[in-house]
């Protein structure tokens, strides 16, 4: 009777640990047709996101929010969205800016753009208070994304830091190694985020069938919007 008894454990034990490794090995295990739909995908979107579809002009200094600034020879610099932003965005609905004489800081948040119920809260590349405003925008905020460097910039400043907040910004050559930088990560964040959610891209199909990097988070879900700002906006 001992001996049964001991078999019996012995048989149940192994089952159990059996059953717990298969379970695992279940966990562990990616969807069979994910990868490979991911790779495609991917294959479809990569020709939008290389560096010369992204417009980076010469002498203007750049903040890792993805903000410009541009010095004017009046002392004063006017402040805009980079190209980066603008395409990845798409649509712009709203925006709100700060009103004249505000006293805005470095790596803080100055401005937002609206897209539906979403928005995008934009840092400031410097220190400064706002002297001028683009009027221009609220009538077509859509000068965001067709002149993001002249007509569409966003507020003028008087700097009141301005030696120490450009030592921190990007300008020229390291722009433009910065720029490269920045859409390795996202592609990689990219491949990433499909591979985990099935859905996280819904659409941004281009006529021949591609997938462009224009107006791409106009498409994704809301986790992977608050995400993508969380990643590359947030300093």
């Amino acid at each position: 009777m001992v001996a049964f008894l001991v078999a019996l454990t012995i048989i149940l034990l192994v089952t159990l640990d059996l059953l717990i490794r298969w379970r695992l090995a279940r966990r562990a295990k990616p969807a069979p047709a994910l990868v490979p739909a991911v790779t495609r995908v991917m294959d479809l979107l990569l020709p939008s996101l290389q560096l010369e579809r992204f417009a980076l002009p010469g002498g203007l200094f750049f903040h890792r929010g993805h903000t410009w600034v541009n010095l004017l020879f009046s002392g004063q610099v006017k402040v805009g969205l980079d190209d980066f932003l603008q395409k990845l965005l798409g649509r712009v609905d709203a925006l709100t800016l700060p009103p004249l004489g505000t006293e805005i800081k470095q790596d803080k948040p100055f401005a937002m753009i609206r897209q539906g119920t979403r928005a995008v809260i934009l840092t400031a590349p410097v220190d400064g208070v706002v002297c001028a405003v683009n009027t221009e925008l609220e009538k077509a905020p859509g000068l965001l994304k067709r002149d993001p460097y002249t007509r569409g910039w966003l507020v003028a400043l008087r700097p009141t830091n301005l030696a120490a907040n450009l030592s921190r910004l990007k300008v020229g050559e390291s722009a433009l190694t910065w720029l490269k930088g920045e859409l390795t990560r996202l592609q990689e964040y990219l491949y990433v985020t499909l591979t985990l959610k099935r859905d996280a891209l819904v659409g941004a199909t281009a006529a021949d069938g591609g997938l462009l990097a224009d107006g791409l988070l106009e498409h994704v879900d809301d986790e992977t919007w608050a995400e993508f700002h969380t990643r590359f906006l947030s300093v």
